[in-house]
């Protein structure tokens, strides 16, 4: 049990032992059995965590402003058809989430694939220390969460923290200059791993992944720019690992993403992506790029993108001349800071602001005759994923 700043966690011991919890740590004697006494639950946690990390052969470790989790579910995919391997469940992926995850590795495993957030410098040092990865992953960075780090340096300097700990680094290309990680292998357009001639098509995303003189042409079902690059951050780990970087990457042509990452939903006359989990500048952008590519009746449902402090009206207005340049038909926005969105679309036909998710859904249902694709994004305090469900129960 942990002391939280609203409960502490003993006091759920009995419940849980009657639940049939068979062992507990405890920071005060108590009558029940199976009982451990530590100083600090914590820390107790995290030692376990290091026990259990120390019984793995290769730990990776994986950062980034945007991608993380989506490179994390990518590698768990196709490492596990190699060996024993055991990913972060979810985004469990701080102070709490991290040791917890490696206290949770079970026996026999091979890899381990450890998300890493952080919201300031020094979060990813000090999980850095816990995990002490092998290999460490930067797959972006960006204005995500500039509002907490205080600065755009901040989050330059907070994520490369990653490379602190590990022997080895994969990253992007364009990266490589801003940091000066041990053993690097890239990734990207001019990267040691080259990624080409990526495509938005009807079912999903094409590209070609080269290494050297072996290459792979692969189709994703989902329609994501981004998740090319997420696959060069899998082959490089693949390198790292000693494994053939390209023909490795075979079995992806499987891959499914997870709810509300990129999701492709088809609802009567709608192709959705749902793409609602969470929002950032950087994310938002490929979102963007995402539709540009697309042919049809195209139409962008957009909540805020929130934790960016002082810089979030500026970093809105951004995204509004992105999207006023664009081929996207028709704008959704919703929350406070889009109004600035708004402000910088000069077509105002094509754009309109809500302030209530269910007349979104009520709207989109009007341009069922262009059997329109409709993108939906936000941050996660936005809950965008209501218009979604909103109009799966408009459309039965």
């Amino acid at each position: 049990p942990l002391k939280g700043q609203n409960a502490d966690g003993h006091q759920y011991i009995e419940d849980a032992i009657e639940k049939g919890v068979v062992g507990y740590f405890s920071e005060k004697p108590l009558d029940f059995k199976n009982g451990i006494l530590v100083k600090d639950t914590y820390q107790a946690l995290v030692e376990v965590g290091k026990h259990k990390r120390n019984q793995v052969k290769a730990v990776i470790g994986i950062t980034g402003t945007s991608g993380k989790t989506s490179t994390k579910e990518l590698m768990n995919h196709v490492l596990s058809n190699l060996a024993n391997t055991y990913a972060t469940q979810g985004n469990y992926n701080n102070e709490i989430g991290v040791p917890l995850t490696l206290a949770n590795i079970p026996e026999n495993i091979d890899f381990a694939i450890i998300e890493m957030g952080a919201g300031k410098v020094g979060d990813i040092d000090y999980l850095g220390k816990i995990v002490n990865q092998d290999i460490s992953v930067l797959v972006s960075v960006g204005h995500g969460h500039v509002g907490k780090f205080g600065s755009f340096e901040n989050v330059i300097k907070g994520k490369g923290e990653i490379f602190n700990y590990g022997n080895y680094s994969v990253l992007p290309s364009e990266l490589k200059k801003i940091y000066n990680p041990k053993n690097p292998i890239t990734y990207g357009e001019n990267g040691d791993i080259e990624i080409r001639d990526i495509k938005i098509v009807k079912d999903g995303t094409v590209g070609i992944i080269k290494y050297k003189n072996d290459k792979i042409e692969l189709k994703i079902p989902v329609y994501n720019i981004g998740v090319f690059k997420n696959i060069g951050a899998v082959a490089g780990v693949l390198y790292h690992l000693g494994y053939d970087p390209i023909k490795n990457l075979e079995v992806l042509k499987d891959f499914k993403s997870s709810s509300q990452r990129g999701e492709i939903i088809k609802i009567g006359d709608f192709t959705i992506i749902d793409d609602s989990y969470n929002a950032n500048p950087l994310s938002v952008k490929n979102a963007i790029d995402i539709l540009n590519r697309m042919e049809g009746f195209k139409i962008f449902v957009l909540g805020d993108m929130l934790e960016l402090g002082e810089y979030s009206q500026e970093l809105h207005r951004e995204i509004g001349k992105l999207l006023n340049a664009s081929y996207i038909d028709y704008i959704m926005l919703y929350g406070n800071e889009t109004k600035y969105v708004f402000e910088e679309i000069d077509d105002k036909s094509r754009v309109k602001h809500f302030d209530n998710k269910d007349d979104i859904a009520e709207d989109i249902l009007k341009f069922s005759d262009f059997q329109p694709i409709v993108l939906v994004k936000g941050s996660r305090g936005m809950k965008m994923e209501d218009v979604i469900l909103k109009l799966r129960v408009m459309l039965k």
